[in-house]
């Protein structure tokens, strides 16, 4: 959070409207960073908005996310603020709505000042990124703290009629003629129907340039090596430092490491990985993935049994982390859990009577070289599920989240001071992300945003290329 302050006579803002998940609404940051730093404009900074599927507000046109927005409010409900949300009576649907959201600022989870400050000196960045708090995304907040009387003089919006309806074409340099040309034909981008040059939009002087989508990693280009290197920058600040995450971290990799000593594994560490199931084409491509992460595995098994038969000196310095993607030709939008996998189990995972073995149970005993994997997931219950039957099979040493009770129970307890909303359901799955971006090699899902955070983003702040020199 950012000091209140008012805003300055001459100073010029940029804005959007944040929707989906917690993924979609970073790369939205991202780019909204990007723009506030190439347009020299103020960002007035949205809050992280968490929450559960009754309360998304998934993309729609702009004027429907503003309305989803202005229905955030927490007016008739303070009563529901001291309850326990595991305990509610199903009658308590108000109660049960009201901890189904929450508002933080991006600071809960980033460094964000650390990021704005640090364009300083990268690629001829002068000054920091500049910002203004907006915890209320509606117009009437800008009507009252930016003192704009009329939003049609005052505001050029660029409202898209689809979730991909433009992209920002960088023509910074002179030669700009592919710009143009993307401008005047829709169809030359792959997946945008028109083309915003970045010199038209340095030259509006409406007070504010509002967006009402900013997702897709692609939608900012980036151009000249000035632009590349700021997006290089921004994009890899954005690492995790909410210290409920990192202590819980820090504890179940200590966990880690006496098991990895415990069951005599041959090789350092452990491997980290993603793997996507819920909705649209992860669901349908469940096998394939799985083959993939398992093809991975096996040559990553075989290299480490390279490199050991090869030490001959103690001092041998490490190999750098690496991470493996598949295609990420396009994003996803993060969706709820659907009921996917309880059609492949057949049941829900309450009705299991045998507990599944444990971690121990499968990988003690079993040869130095079976690989230590921690593999993050929506999989509900991963080790009754179905779906890693076989998985687990062949590679027994493989951890989920669930084999690290005592760091999931540190964030039990931590809640939103604001509104007293339980935090954990939201903190979970950053856990899952940074816990994989510890491991020295990673393996994600393509066209995730969740794998392309651990891979761009916090494997690189772990284990950073210079650290191996």
């Amino acid at each position: 959070m950012f000091p209140e302050r008012p805003p300055g006579d001459q100073e010029l803002f940029l804005g959007y409207i944040p929707h989906s998940g917690f993924h979609n609404q970073r790369i939205e940051l991202q780019n909204a960073l990007r723009l506030a730093a190439y347009l020299n404009r103020t960002l007035l900074l949205p809050p992280l908005f968490s929450y559960a599927k009754v309360m998304r507000i998934g993309w729609r046109p702009p004027l429907g996310l503003l309305t989803g927005w202005g229905q955030l409010t927490r007016e008739h409900s303070q009563s529901c603020r001291n309850l326990d949300p595991t305990q509610l009576a199903p009658t308590a649907r108000d109660c049960a709505v009201y901890h189904s959201w929450t508002l933080t600022p991006w600071t809960y989870v980033f460094d964000v000042p650390k990021a704005i400050q640090g364009v300083v000196g990268i690629s001829g960045q002068t000054e920091p990124i500049r910002v203004f708090d907006r915890p209320n995304v509606t117009i009437a907040w800008m009507a009252e703290h930016l003192g704009i009387t009329d939003m049609d003089k005052e505001v050029y919006w660029i409202n898209g009629t689809s979730q991909y309806d433009f992209e920002i074409l960088d023509d910074s340099e002179a030669d700009c003629s592919l710009h143009f040309e993307a401008r005047l034909n829709p169809k030359i981008s792959r997946e945008y129907s028109q083309g915003l040059l970045l010199s038209d939009l340095k030259a509006r002087p409406e007070r504010v340039i509002h967006f009402g989508t900013l997702f897709g990693s692609d939608r900012v280009k980036a151009s000249t090596q000035a632009h590349l290197e700021l997006q290089q920058y921004i994009d890899s600040s954005l690492d995790i430092w909410n210290q409920e995450i990192l202590d819980a971290t820090a504890l179940a990799e200590a966990q880690i490491e006496k098991w990895r000593v415990l069951t005599a594994r041959a090789a350092p560490g452990f491997l980290g990985a993603h793997f996507r199931v819920d909705d649209g084409a992860f669901k349908d491509n469940v096998e394939k993935n799985l083959e993939l992460l398992a093809l991975w595995l096996r040559n990553t098994t075989n290299l480490d049994q390279e490199a050991l038969t090869k030490i001959t000196s103690p001092i041998q310095q490490p190999a750098p982390a690496q991470a493996q993607l598949l295609p990420n030709t396009a994003e996803s939008q993060e969706q709820e859990p659907s009921t996917f996998l309880y059609r492949r189990m057949g049941q829900p995972p309450e009705s299991q009577e045998q507990e599944p073995p444990t971690f121990l149970d499968r990988c003690l005993g079993q040869p130095p070289e079976s690989p230590l994997v921690y593999l993050a997931t929506d999989v509900h219950h991963p080790r009754l599920s179905p779906v890693f039957i076989d998985f687990l099979n062949e590679f027994p040493c493989a951890m989920v989240l669930s084999d690290f009770p005592e760091s999931v129970r540190l964030l039990d307890g931590v809640r939103n001071t604001v509104d007293n909303v339980h935090m954990s359901p939201f903190l979970i799955a950053l856990l899952d992300a940074n816990l994989a971006a510890h491991g020295r090699r990673f393996h994600g899902t393509g066209k995730s945003t969740f794998s392309r955070y651990i891979s761009k983003t916090l494997l690189p702040h772990y284990h950073p290329p210079l650290s191996f020199l």
